[in-house]
């Protein structure tokens, strides 16, 4: 009977210290997404920022943008969200598009990766973006939008412009009805 509780116990805990293991990544087990901005720009953001560090250390910050990068959970990152656009596009117009959201990834992901308390802009601005970014592309207005996402990201940046001023409805007519 002891053998069995103790068999009983360790198949208990073993995973559950597999799965604590797994949650606690470390910076140099910390796999860079290939289709990302630089790991030195975002390492010079976190460090150019003394709230951020307050609240969230190095490797927590550069986890979350690898996050941001490859999706979590039931929301996709920024990596496919680009693939996606790439798809419905022919060159030369794909690499030019796939230039401009690789900046812009570059620019959100590094405040979106902040600890929440710091950040400028969210979860939900990312989220309003991705939407619209698809319907831009049902509506031909490509370009134009990602200059308007550009600009109120700076705008944002600069506090002209808060997160909760980010809605879908600031870039496109929002047509379902209930």
């Amino acid at each position: 009977m002891k053998y069995h509780s103790m068999s009983l116990r360790s198949f208990i805990v073993f995973p559950l210290l597999l799965w604590l293991g797994g949650c606690a990544t470390e910076i140099d087990e910390l796999v860079w997404p290939e289709m990302a901005y630089p790991r030195d720009y975002f390492e010079a953001a976190y460090e150019e920022d003394d709230l951020a560090q307050q609240y969230q250390t190095r490797e927590d910050y550069l986890l979350w943008v690898t996050r941001f990068y490859n999706g979590f959970s039931i929301a996709p990152g920024w990596i496919s969200l680009t693939e996606q656009v790439k798809e419905r596009l022919d060159e030369p117009y794909r690499s030019e598009v796939a230039l401009r959201l690789y900046h812009l990834g570059g620019r959100i992901g590094s405040e979106w990766a902040k600890d929440n308390n710091v950040r400028v802009l969210d979860t939900r601005n990312a989220a309003v973006w991705r939407d619209a970014l698809i319907e831009s592309l049902n509506q031909n207005d490509l370009d134009d939008y990602i200059t308007r996402v550009e600009e109120d990201v700076e705008n944002m940046y600069m506090g002209n412009l808060s997160r909760e001023d980010i809605y879908f409805e600031r870039y496109y007519e929002d047509d379902f009805e209930f």
